[in-house]
């Protein structure tokens, strides 16, 4: 049961990887004390509420159905590009030749009359338990079956090493009943968002302490001290307090923005809410047609002027008081203003003082990578990576808009 963004990346990462390798009947089994990625130290329980574990079985629902889409939407790319654009290929994949979606079925631990994990282990059907080595927890050979995540990666009578090691000691029980070895499905392509403990400059915005571990950073740097309350010296907006360190001076944040969906609009609302009141400054990257010819569909991109004029419009409604303190402008490089020494005139009257990036988990790689050169590069601070998870990735995209413009 996440309680942060990036434990939801991580459960996102391992759904999609075993949607991608089962035929028939998938088992969802939500657990509540995850520890692993769900904790900045890799312990700890979760303290999950049944209107919690509701909500998320739902979610995780949603999240298939997203999931399916996009392994239709890849199948139909391969199929297209093994047709040479034939014009049956672009109806291949799982839902739009309307085959039947996966059994799914989600298993919240501790939700009244939901069954225990250890009955789906021995369920006569199961041939897979897919997971990763951050979440997956270790049952020993005694009768101890709840521990989760890191903490019980090596503990006396629990078990012992990974995903590896907790499928061995199913499979041990599994062949007192006479039922088949299962075989372990280690998740290898571990999101960039699901392990950011270890980064101070990364915080996801939708956290509900995001505030507090901006603020908790900002002091530590600073060696200075605030207000318990960690308010001090913060503005009251709409009634609302919000932390100084919650808030910088100059934001910068970029992308395609083509067709301006609700991804790119939940993008840009979090970069206004990120700058400082009066004087703060945010600039607005949108990246140049020539560098967009290897996208999907590419022949559907708008041109340049045009998604700049729509980035514009929809700030200039959600953000009317911000007009003379945002900028807009073409990107023709991989970091844009970020990315330039100081003195440079790529982008003339734009000065390299950002000290903050909103982007999404998906291109969080890059943002590190920014950082990375800034630092080891140019010689100056890095930024803070206010990252956003992105919801709904392949049913709200700009390939999926590609693709309806092209149908």
């Amino acid at each position: 049961m996440p309680q942060s963004a990036s434990a939801r990346i991580a459960n996102e990462a391992i759904l999609e990887t075993a949607m991608s390798i089962t035929a028939e009947r998938l088992s969802v089994v939500l657990r509540t004390n995850t520890g692993g990625s769900d904790s900045v130290d890799g312990e700890g329980y979760s303290n999950v509420s049944l209107t919690q574990l509701r909500r998320y079985a739902g979610e995780i629902y949603s999240m298939a159905w997203d999931a399916a889409v996009g392994l239709d939407e890849k199948e139909s790319n391969q199929q297209t590009d093994n047709d040479d654009n034939e014009e049956d290929a672009s109806s291949a994949g799982p839902i739009t030749q309307g085959k039947k979606l996966l059994d799914l079925i989600v298993y919240p631990q501790n939700m009244p009359n939901s069954p225990p994990e250890g009955w789906i282990d021995l369920r006569p059907d199961l041939s897979c338990i897919c997971s990763h080595d951050s979440i997956t927890g270790w049952i020993s050979s005694n009768d101890f079956a709840t521990g989760s995540g890191r903490k019980y990666a090596s503990k006396e009578g629990q078990g012992l090493g990974g995903l590896r090691a907790h499928v061995d000691a199913v499979n041990a029980e599994r062949k007192v009943k006479g039922l088949h070895p299962l075989v372990a499905l280690h998740v290898d392509d571990w999101p960039d968002g699901a392990e950011v403990t270890g980064d101070p400059n990364v915080v996801f915005l939708e956290d509900e302490d995001a505030f507090e571990k901006i603020r908790s950073n900002a002091a530590a740097s600073n060696n200075r001290e605030e207000d318990k309350s960690g308010l001090t010296g913060s503005p009251i907006i709409g009634g609302t307090a919000i932390p100084a360190t919650s808030l910088y001076s100059s934001v910068c944040v970029g992308g395609t923005f083509d067709g301006m969906h609700y991804g790119h609009r939940k993008l840009l609302t979090l970069a206004i809410s990120s700058v400082q009141p009066i004087s703060g400054r945010l600039l607005i990257g949108v990246t140049r047609d020539e560098m967009l010819t290897h996208k999907a569909f590419a022949d559907r991109i708008p041109p340049l002027e045009e998604r700049m004029a729509g980035v514009l419009e929809f700030i200039g409604n959600l953000a009317p008081g911000m007009k003379n303190r945002i900028r807009c402008v073409p990107i023709s490089d991989e970091y844009g203003p970020p990315g330039q020494p100081p003195e440079s005139e790529s982008y003339p009257g734009l000065q390299n003082d950002f000290d903050a990036l909103v982007l999404s988990h998906e291109t969080l790689p890059t943002g590190r990578k920014l950082n990375r050169y800034r630092e080891d590069t140019l010689g100056i601070p890095p930024l803070k990576l206010l990252c956003t998870q992105r919801t709904e990735p392949h049913g709200m995209s700009s390939t999926a808009l590609r693709r309806i413009r092209s149908s």
